[in-house]
């Protein structure tokens, strides 16, 4: 866990996905509920060694490792979580002070502690006794989790016995003592959870993820008729393809023949880590295949799309929507749309921890392609952009800064830092100064609505020819954009470099900084669009604001 991240969760406050526990020299008594009642609900980040309020009191230094082994001893004890688990165990340290940092995501089972049931609300754990608030739990990890939908009239016949010795030859790579390598093939399948009885029903039998994983290709297509990936390259023909790959196999397969067609069709990148030479296209391509294979919704008849065009690659995965719009390192919370899939081929080192996707795409991807940045769009399909070159404002900085009315107003080092952001390559391409103004406004009020309570005002009735009557640039965005559309902007311009409240106020030329807090700053914190730059001192009266990457991906309409 970086520092960063740490510092966001202790802020954040406890929360549905967040609980603090003070550990000084022992495991506390209560955390194994908190760990049961995070598997059945939503998943979420435990901390040890800070009060409710997030405030660090840290573990004895000499406790450390007896803490850890304790805990790993029990989340393998189904005496103490049935089933049970195996979750690694981040150290950190804040302020001199140790901690510990389990990330737990949600679970495809439900879970019990010492044979209770406990679910999550708000900031605290429940005890759940009563049989109608079981079925709920039961029934909300049958609706949550369809790689979990039993087939009791699949049989062994129905899948392929050449996949599982696939399989075994690809874990032996990473790992020789993989203790599958001498299971027969149904001991594999209950291993990995592909096997299962639905404690609610009685029913038991191979699951959805069974057949996607191992399933002949008659068998998936039995169950799912729709299902497909489609690859494309469109560099020429925009209009149709100059290559295509479609794919209705099993997900072993289908990993592969993604993984074939990106090493054809895109340039291999090298870099130095330490001694080792490593492949940046793979790194970069590994996360995106991997995520597009363990977080689709396999129920959903849309087709996956992997496009590979000039200047970037899009996959679209249909999807069961969390949140909706851009994620970013600041605000994401990963989860697992498939628990079993994801952890079937992170045997493999296909996957890695959930939320490793977004995290290394953004790593490798500034390295292979010259600072860009990727963009991941959560709606009803799931849309990762990977750009191949990256362009940004350059010049045009100078235009927003004259549509916001701040000419001569905004410091170097704003107008700087405006200058390299990235923006969409729509929006690289146009050269004549009232299209551009005009398209951009329209890009940020498409995704202006889509944000609670940031109502970016814009006279969107506004046509091209009418802009040109006006002789400045300011006058075509009083035109374009009503008075709080300007001050949302400006405020976006002036956070480009960190700023306290009282700075912010003066340059926005309110008279009560406490308004302009509530009407503006506010519901850009809200939608992630501006942060605390110091998060571990949220009270500190000289706190500045910043703006977001997700702000920056905004004003840069990447994604949109």
């Amino acid at each position: 866990m970086t520092n960063e991240e740490l510092n966001m969760v202790l802020a954040r406050g406890e929360g549905t996905r967040t609980e603090y526990k003070q550990a000084r020299t022992k495991v506390p008594s209560d955390l194994y509920e908190s760990v049961c009642a995070f598997l059945n609900k939503e998943g979420g980040i435990i901390i040890l060694g800070a009060d409710n309020y997030g405030n660090v009191t840290g573990i004895d230094p000499a406790c450390m490792e007896q803490m850890k082994k304790d805990i790993v001893t029990a989340l393998n004890n189904k005496d103490v979580i049935d089933p049970p688990v195996n979750y690694p165990i981040y150290p950190a340290e804040k302020d001199g002070e140790k901690l510990l940092c389990l990330k737990i995501p949600v679970s495809s089972q439900v879970h019990t502690c010492a044979g209770v049931i406990f679910d999550r609300e708000n900031d605290s754990d429940f005890r759940i006794l009563d049989d109608a608030r079981k079925a709920e739990i039961y029934f909300r990890k049958r609706q949550n989790f369809t790689e979990n939908t039993i087939y009791p009239h699949m049989t062994m016949d129905d899948l392929d016995e050449s996949l599982f010795e696939k399989a075994r030859k690809l874990l032996k790579i990473e790992n020789s003592f993989h203790p599958w390598l001498e299971m027969d093939n149904m001991s594999v399948l209950r291993s990995a959870q592909l096997y299962r009885k639905d404690l609610s029903t009685g029913e038991d039998g191979l699951t959805l993820a069974a057949a996607l994983i191992f399933g002949k290709d008659i068998t998936i297509s039995g169950i799912l008729p729709a299902y497909k990936i489609e690859a494309l390259v469109r560099r020429d023909n925009l209009d149709r393809w100059d290559d295509r790959l479609t794919i209705r196999t099993n997900l072993i397969d289908s990993y592969l023949q993604l993984m074939d067609f990106v090493k054809k069709h895109l340039d291999d990148r090298f870099y130095l880590d330490g001694d080792v030479r490593k492949d940046l296209r793979i790194l970069i391509f590994r996360e995106v295949i991997g995520n597009i294979i363990v977080h689709r919704e396999y129920t959903n008849n849309f087709s996956t799309e992997f496009i590979i065009y000039r200047d970037r690659v899009e996959a679209t995965n249909p999807n069961k929507v969390l949140f909706r719009g851009p994620l970013s390192l600041e605000n994401f919370s990963p989860y697992a749309k498939n628990p079993n899939i994801r952890r079937f081929f992170s045997e493999f080192r296909w996957t890695d921890e959930i939320g490793s996707g977004v995290r290394n795409v953004n790593k490798y991807l500034k390295i292979y392609a010259n600072g860009a940045v990727p963009s991941f769009i959560d709606d009803d399909h799931f849309k990762t952009i990977v750009p191949l070159l990256r362009y940004t404002l350059g010049t045009k900085a100078s235009w927003l800064i004259e549509l916001a009315g701040l000419k001569d107003k905004l410091g170097k080092e704003n107008t700087d830092a405006l200058s390299n952001i990235s923006i969409s390559s729509y929006l690289n391409e146009i050269d004549d100064l009232d299209t551009f103004l005009h398209e951009i406004v329209m890009l940020w009020e498409k995704e202006g609505v889509k944000m609670e309570n940031i109502r970016l005002l814009i006279n969107s009735n506004i046509q091209i020819e009418e802009l040109k009557k006006e002789l400045s640039i300011e006058q075509k965005g009083v035109k374009l954009m009503k008075k709080r559309g300007l001050n949302i902007l400006k405020t976006l311009l002036f956070l480009l470099v960190p700023c306290t409240i009282d700075e912010l106020a003066t340059y926005m030329e309110f008279r009560s900084k406490n308004s302009y807090r509530d009407d503006y700053i506010k519901p850009l914190r809200d939608n992630d669009l501006v942060a605390m730059y110091n998060p571990e001192k949220i009270t500190d009266p000289a706190q500045k604001y910043v703006i977001t990457d997700k702000g920056k991906m905004f004003l840069g309409c990447i994604g949109i």
